[in-house]
């Protein structure tokens, strides 16, 4: 079937009807993007309906998958070349979820002629099709059958309720190494959904390889409800792992017996930002106390407890206290377009913290490069 891709920055508008997309695939997005709101719990629709007819993209950024259409969102940078948004999302991706084989591979962005989704499944399946072929996890299970020969231990009980009039029948229990795993049945089923949404010959060759290689494990009926144990026996799937959850997560069940309406791998550009900027923090500042999303401290006491609990994006060392904003500052304004409430909520954080500094953090643009313009502010 013939997919048509249109891809849209954040905040800006496609158009429906001629040379747009066509009304009832418009329906289905629409529909799909009600759901993806929801899910995300997003303030602004993913997708809003407009009087033009149009379909306005909201501060996310993705695919959104239906049959006969697919939309990318990507990030309001670089103006509005896809290119850049494209390769600026993708390092964003690869840096919150530690896959550097995307950012550090320019032939990976460069051959690529999918949108982002494709990338995110070819990395995906490049890295499982390495980690299978050098087996899949395997753990022992407990396992009960009736054997001619005794294997593990008797299971006295069964075997005089059920076999004692049989003596060639031993009621056996015993432990029996197995690939058919909570963590491989959620890496199958990612696999085999995958394979319906890759749209590149190369993705869909290497997931119907990896279709093959997982034969011998059982399907799941509920995927991400998985009891899952991550260890150092498997620490090659961990980050498999986190993936495929996400791949899961964006599929759209209908009510109409579980069939597949839609597929909608999304991210609200505000935690994607605030993720990318830890983490890199992280990275960079080995050596330093970078602790994310921190928690204990608070704006105001009573009698000894703590009032209105303080949650900052990145705090260093105790004493600089970051907070991320995805917002595009304006150069030509006094205030660079900051908000009030950012401001106060930063002064809640030096009296809390005793901070040294404190920084708002936004997205550089090249407008901000004009003379004149302060980044530096006294408290």
């Amino acid at each position: 079937m013939t997919v048509a891709s249109f891809t849209v920055h954040e905040w800006k508008e496609l158009a429906i009807g001629t040379g747009g997309v066509p009304h009832s695939v418009a329906r289905r997005l629409h529909g799909l993007a009600e759901r993806e709101t929801r899910r995300l719990r997003v303030p602004q629709p993913v997708l809003s309906r407009t009087a033009r007819p149009g379909l306005r993209a909201g501060q996310v950024v993705g695919v959104l998958t239906v049959p006969g259409a697919s939309v990318e969102i990507l990030p309001k940078v670089g103006g509005e070349q896809h290119e850049a948004g494209r390769h600026a999302l993708t390092r964003m991706l690869a840096v919150a979820w530690d896959l550097p084989t995307v950012a550090s591979d320019p032939a990976l962005m460069a051959t690529q002629s999918g949108d982002v989704l494709e990338i995110l499944v070819r990395v995906f399946a490049d890295n499982l099709l390495k980690a299978v072929r050098r087996g899949l996890p395997h753990r022992y299970q407990r396992r009960e059958d009736d054997l001619p020969l005794l294997r593990g231990k008797l299971d006295v009980r069964r075997q005089i309720t059920r076999h004692a009039s049989q003596a060639d029948r031993l009621a056996c229990a015993f432990d029996e190494l197995s690939v058919d795993t909570p963590l491989n049945r959620v890496l199958r089923a990612a696999v085999r959904r995958l394979v319906t949404v890759a749209r590149t010959s190369a993705n869909r060759r290497k997931l119907q390889e990896m279709t093959a290689r997982f034969e011998s494990v059982g399907d799941s009926a509920d995927p991400l409800g998985e009891p899952v144990r991550l260890d150092r026996t498997n620490r090659a799937f961990h980050r498999l792992h986190a993936m495929a959850k996400l791949f899961l997560a964006a599929d759209w069940q209908g009510t109409s017996a579980g069939r597949s309406e839609g597929f909608g791998l999304l991210f609200p550009m505000n935690e994607l930002f605030e993720a990318f900027v830890g983490r890199s923090m992280q990275h960079a500042l080995v050596r330093r106390n970078v602790r994310l999303q921190h928690r204990g401290r608070y704006a105001l006491e009573n009698c000894g407890a703590g009032l209105f609990a303080l949650r900052p994006d990145i705090v260093v060392d105790d004493d600089i206290v970051i907070d991320t904003k995805w917002k595009r500052l304006n150069p030509s304004h006094p205030r660079l377009g900051v908000s009030e409430s950012d401001v106060y909520q930063m002064l809640a954080y030096s009296q809390a913290y005793r901070a040294r500094r404190l920084v708002l953090l936004y997205p550089w643009h090249e407008d901000l490069d004009q003379a004149g313009v302060c980044r530096s502010w006294r408290v």
